[in-house]
């Protein structure tokens, strides 16, 4: 083989490698998706999770199935990749592999990044695992990417009444950013009226109700009438 065909073959042999770099390059980018970021005032002492299948190795055979039924779906163009990914870390919760629900959380997070769902379900996550600031944060991304879908200012609400009843300003922005995007809503003020009740401040968990109540006609008020009536007693 004379030296220019020698550096012919050489060459091709680098452009080759080269090339395999390349692509492996881009495979490991395109599977290295930006993490949502663990709050600096949370440590996850464990990816461990009491998973609603935990211990049941029929579920756990049956939520393993489906996620290699999702996976095989992933890139066709049949579903989108986002409800693909959020359906794997669904199950992999159910099983109780934090990390593994985190990972697909985050996957579903890089392909709309404006879409609310992962980001809740990020917040649930966050909230078995104890990371209750994370937690937070994720359900209030859930809310500033879609504003205008009131079951995430519910979830979040619910959660911070429970998990930070005593962060008056933190729930009180919370309250100004449903009462901006809905004015006042039964369901939302019935969260209130219990987060009031739990601080002892009954004459305005009252007021909370009867305005729940105004917003309920034609539904079965009950509960609210004997819910006053015993916060009334307290007084």
């Amino acid at each position: 083989m004379n030296l220019s065909k020698k550096q012919w073959v050489l060459g091709g042999v680098v452009v080759l490698f080269i090339g395999v770099l390349g692509a492996a390059g881009w495979i490991s980018y395109r599977n290295r998706v930006p993490s949502f970021p663990i709050n600096a005032k949370d440590s996850i002492a464990t990816w461990t999770l009491k998973g609603a299948y935990t211990g049941n190795d029929t579920l756990i055979s049956q939520a393993n199935a489906d996620i290699a039924h999702l996976q095989s779906l992933l890139g066709k163009g049949q579903y989108d990749d986002y409800d693909l990914y959020i359906g794997i870390g669904n199950d992999k919760n159910l099983e109780g592999d934090g990390k593994a629900a985190y990972d697909n959380y985050n996957r579903a997070v890089a392909i709309h990044t404006t879409k609310g769902l992962a980001y809740a379900n990020l917040g649930h996550l966050m909230d078995e695992l104890g990371a209750y600031e994370t937690a937070a944060d994720a359900y209030g991304k859930a809310v500033a990417v879609e504003p205008g879908q009131i079951e995430y200012h519910i979830e979040r609400l619910t959660y911070l009444t429970r998990q930070f009843p005593n962060d008056s300003a933190r729930l009180l922005a919370a309250f100004t950013d449903s009462s901006t995007q809905f004015g006042d809503t039964a369901p939302i003020l019935a969260i209130e009226a219990e987060w009031l009740t739990g601080l002892k401040r009954y004459s305005d968990a009252i007021a909370a109700w009867q305005r729940a109540k105004l917003l309920s006609p034609g539904k079965d008020t009950s509960a609210i009438d004997a819910e006053i009536v015993r916060l009334q007693a307290k007084q």
